[in-house]
């Protein structure tokens, strides 16, 4: 039982090291930038030794694709929660394209490492893209059979829909404005209605 419970002390004690050793290179990678950052500074965001580093990560890549995964997984429950809120899909779009700016402007820092780093980790990035696109799909999907999208190609307009939220994203993380709700109500009057005028449901 003592030989168990030393085990399960252990277990704890590395998993909280390596999520200290994740937030240490958060912060790190959005203050200084990938190509900058280097080992000994998560080490010593993390308070830990060089070699406790290489216990937890092989190489900054790790670090970097791990956060990158972490991110995409949190990011698509807040959005899967968000969109099982109403039935009525302008309602969904609008409702999680509120919550997710709102996440967004929480974790500032998650979203400047995920969008920040542009084409030179497009190969990491790849599959993130790949299962947000995927979900978009099919909510477009979803949107053309209530008849409430006009018939078009669900591929085509979630790489759209996804490509314009990441240049955004890149784009307001950087500064103060506009708010999380003015961002979330322009990208839905966006996606809902492009550029053109005439009739419009209310945004309110």
């Amino acid at each position: 039982m003592s030989a168990v419970t030393n085990i399960n002390r252990y277990q704890r004690r590395r998993e909280r090291t390596k999520r200290e050793i994740l937030v240490a290179a958060q912060k790190v990678l959005a203050t200084k930038g990938y190509h900058d950052m280097k080992i000994v500074d998560i080490a010593t965001a993390a308070d830990v030794g060089v070699g406790t580093f290489y216990v937890h990560f092989a190489t900054k890549d790790a670090v970097f694709l791990e956060l990158v995964e972490q991110t995409a997984r949190t990011v698509k429950t807040v959005i899967d929660q968000a969109w099982e809120q109403d039935y009525d899909v302008i309602d969904k779009v609008r409702t999680t394209n509120r919550c997710l700016f709102a996440f967004a402007q929480d974790h500032r820092e998650l979203f400047k490492i995920v969008f920040g780093h542009g084409n030179a980790f497009h190969e990491m990035l790849r599959q993130f893209y790949t299962m947000f696109t995927h979900d978009v799909a099919e909510r477009v999907r979803e949107g053309m059979t209530q008849k409430v999208y006009r018939p078009v190609n669900p591929d085509i307009a979630a790489n759209a829909l996804v490509g314009m939220f990441a240049q955004l994203v890149s784009w307001w993380v950087e500064r103060e404005t506009p708010s999380a709700e003015e961002m979330a109500d322009e990208m839905t009057a966006f996606m809902l209605h492009g550029l053109t005028c005439g009739p419009s449901r209310s945004m309110s």
